[in-house]
């Protein structure tokens, strides 16, 4: 039997590596609209649009929120940069402590960095619409109840 290929999926943050690992498929919005990238993808650069990034490896599908930034495709991996990207389950977290961190410049006299209030609005933004891919095959279970 022949092994499965996968990609290597690198998410990255200015502060921090958000994933980094193995899958099978990522599919994510550009500003040109929604893209699925398999593993030997011909190599290209594209402009990532806010949205909602859906990652699938092992037959699980996990959800990542993406405000901007570009993919860098490879025939074997894929590297997302984004100001801001974190995974689903953890948006309310974030938004928190963006919160927090705004309330504590302004307590200081300080004016916000707008990077900070433009990241809030899109996660804001990206959790009322709660997208849902195009992409059957990561929506979850088909008819026959396997994993798609």
């Amino acid at each position: 039997m022949m092994e499965q290929k996968t990609l290597l999926l690198r998410v990255l943050s200015p502060d921090r590596t958000i994933l980094e690992a193995p899958v099978d498929m990522v599919v994510f919005r550009t500003v040109e609209g929604e893209m699925g990238v398999l593993p030997e993808h011909t190599p290209c650069v594209v402009m990532l649009d806010s949205g909602m990034m859906k990652v699938r490896r092992d037959d699980l599908v996990e959800t990542y929120v993406v405000s901007g930034g570009f993919a860098m495709i490879d025939r074997d991996s894929v590297v997302v940069a984004s100001t801001l990207a974190e995974r689903e389950d953890r948006m309310e977290d974030l938004l928190r402590e963006l919160e927090e961190q705004r309330l504590k410049r302004k307590a200081e006299g300080k004016r916000w960095e707008s990077e900070v209030t433009r990241a809030e609005m899109a996660i804001r933004r990206v959790l009322m619409n709660r997208e849902i891919s195009a992409y059957s095959l990561l929506k979850g279970k088909g008819e026959d109840g396997e994993l798609l």
